[in-house]
């Protein structure tokens, strides 16, 4: 497993960025943002399709751009 690359976690259906080793057995994974930092058993865990990935990126991208419209109707 390579700190920083992106994950199917089967126990969670979705895809995670991989951030640190816990043990033999278990990762620290994030999501969007680093929210939701967890640990995940390795086992659980497959590299993330092509689709996926995208998929993944889409989501960044539309979760930036409504960050930044809250920060603006905010101010």
């Amino acid at each position: 497993m390579r700190n920083g690359s992106l994950y199917y976690n089967e126990a969670t259906n979705r895809v995670e960025r991989v951030v640190g080793k816990l043990n033999g057995k278990r990762v620290f994974t994030v999501s969007h943002g680093y929210s939701e930092f967890s640990p995940a058993r390795q086992k659980d865990l497959r590299k993330a399709s092509g689709e996926e990935v995208d998929l993944y990126l889409e989501e960044s991208v539309t979760l930036k751009n409504n960050s930044r419209e809250l920060q603006v109707s905010l101010a």
